[in-house]
């Protein structure tokens, strides 16, 4: 068997690994944004696909925004003393809900 670990030990990996999911989502987008910005074959543009693209950008680059907020708020020292409590996940939840409510308005008037 292993020896046991402290209780705090895993805390710090599993914000990172949050972190990490959220960068990883948060770039994910914005290639998506580019992809429709700029179609797979370059050719023919038409200027709505730019203006979606545009916006799926900027829903990217706001969600990358928010986890670095977060984790800054969440890999202050005073922060790792204390678990997340509502108030500290609130935006972040406001956050992806204006995400999501936006990819949705997008995808039902504007479907590919």
């Amino acid at each position: 068997m292993s020896p046991p670990r402290p209780p705090s030990a895993g805390t710090g990996s599993a914000d990172e690994r949050t972190d990490l999911a959220w960068n990883r989502s948060g770039l994910a987008i914005i290639a998506c944004g580019l992809v429709v910005m700029r179609g797979l074959t370059l050719q023919g543009l038409a200027r709505r696909d730019v203006a979606i693209g545009a916006v799926i950008l900027g829903l990217g680059v706001g969600s990358y925004l928010l986890a670095a907020w977060h984790a800054r708020r969440r890999f202050a020292p005073e922060a790792a003393q204390h678990a997340a409590q509502p108030s500290d996940l609130l935006p972040l939840a406001v956050g992806v809900a204006i995400i999501g409510i936006a990819a949705f308005v997008l995808g039902l008037f504007f479907p590919v």
